[in-house]
């Protein structure tokens, strides 16, 4: 690759970065990868002030030209960023991730579980959380070991990203009017994110790329590593083209 930008893979809500690490070492040698990590923030209760950390940490880096893959809340961040900032950006992943607001169900489900999460503390929710985050079929013994590694992240760290993500806005018009190489990554056994009505975001743009990786959840690159380093690869040398 040219070597022109940057791979930034943000992570989602209840993990953290080390998420990425099966699949980061394959993609290092093709291209310099950041992983910035959001899972110990507890000032940001908005999906842009996220954003302006992921900015400030480039910019302290001196990334300017970046490809982002944002997985599920980190998605999230992605869009925020490329609204804000497009001109630094060459291609961006929705990660098990979507472009639209929640809606008023939605919104009452994510309060709900903050007042879980101040009431029981964060562990709990960690523990109910992740078995949704895997393909159902997912070993029992591999889904604990993620429950282990993730059960101790901050309450309220959870707490300001949930608050953060019940309140961002629709950004179906970053996907719209993008000037670069979009993809959706979508596990087929998702048990968070809707295939189907996700999917329907390649609409919005000849632009927008969709790829559907077999026997994976929410966290596909936990679960089929070697599929989403192709997926991937195969984005970024797409990018490095536009």
């Amino acid at each position: 690759m040219s070597g022109s930008f940057s791979l930034v893979l943000i992570h989602g809500h209840g993990v953290d970065a080390s998420i990425w690490d099966n699949i980061q070492p394959e993609l290092s040698a093709d291209i310099r990868v950041i992983k910035p990590n959001f899972a110990h923030s507890t000032s940001h209760t908005t999906i842009e002030a996220y954003a302006e950390e992921l900015n400030a940490q480039l910019q302290s880096a001196g990334i300017d030209k970046v490809v982002l893959a944002g997985h599920s809340m980190g998605g999230y961040i992605a869009l925020a960023y490329a609204e804000r900032y497009p001109e630094q950006v060459h291609g961006l992943v929705l990660y098990h991730s979507t472009a639209y607001a929640d809606d008023a169900d939605r919104k009452i489900q994510r309060q709900q579980l903050i007042d879980t999460m101040k009431a029981q503390g964060g562990a709990q929710f960690i523990e109910k959380q992740l078995p949704k985050m895997v393909a159902p079929h997912y070993p029992a013994e591999k889904t604990q070991e993620l429950v282990a590694r993730f059960r101790g992240l901050p309450t309220e760290a959870l707490i300001a990203g949930m608050k953060a993500i019940a309140g961002r806005p629709d950004r179906t018009h970053v996907l719209r009017d993008a000037q670069y190489p979009v993809l959706l990554v979508l596990g087929r056994e998702d048990q968070l994110i809707s295939v189907e009505k996700t999917k329907a975001l390649a609409d919005l743009s000849d632009r927008i790329g969709v790829s559907i990786i077999d026997n994976a959840g929410h966290l596909s690159m936990i679960e089929q590593p070697e599929t989403s380093v192709l997926v991937l690869r195969n984005f970024l040398q797409q990018a490095d083209k536009a």
